[in-house]
């Protein structure tokens, strides 16, 4: 069974990390402003650490800010919850638009637009959902390096990049 907590932040107030708890899942509502995409990663950051899961931070931190970015967008407060199961970590921002997630085709000529391709190219799998109480959830699920069949993943994933 998953136990969720919701963490604030508060500058002023430093503490530890959540007791780690199997399943643990950690929320944090997010203003879009400038440092969303930074209070997400220190959720992350903390979650992962307390899950012993250093070996997929960076592939998290990375699918996180991208997802971070787009919710940012809709201009509105969105959350960003955090989860684990067997390693696997997943990742899911809500956000109040019901548009689907716009991937782009790739291209040379863009300087934008490639968000969901790295989330792609770093997750295991991810997608989105409409929810009941309105808005959309976009998720994505990491897995650590020795859960994936490196034989395959490996020129699947620098063919995505």
């Amino acid at each position: 069974m998953c136990t969720s907590r919701e963490l604030l932040v508060d500058p002023g107030h430093s503490s530890a990390p959540p007791e780690k708890a199997e399943n643990a899942a950690y929320q944090l509502p997010l203003a879009p402003h400038p440092i969303a995409a930074e209070q997400a990663r220190v959720l992350v950051r903390l979650a992962c650490t307390g899950w012993k899961l250093g070996d997929v931070i960076d592939s998290v931190l990375l699918v996180t800010v991208e997802l971070v970015t787009n919710a940012m967008k809709i201009g509105e407060v969105f959350r960003v919850a955090v989860s684990q199961q067997a390693g696997t970590v997943l990742i899911e921002v809500w956000d109040s638009s019901e548009a689907a997630p716009d991937r782009q085709q790739e291209s040379v000529d863009r300087v934008d637009g490639r968000g969901l391709l790295l989330v792609e190219a770093c997750s295991k799998d991810w997608g989105w959902r409409l929810e009941d109480h309105g808005g959309k959830t976009v998720w994505a699920a990491v897995e650590p390096p020795d859960l994936l069949d490196t034989s395959s993943a490996m020129p699947h994933s620098r063919a995505r990049i």
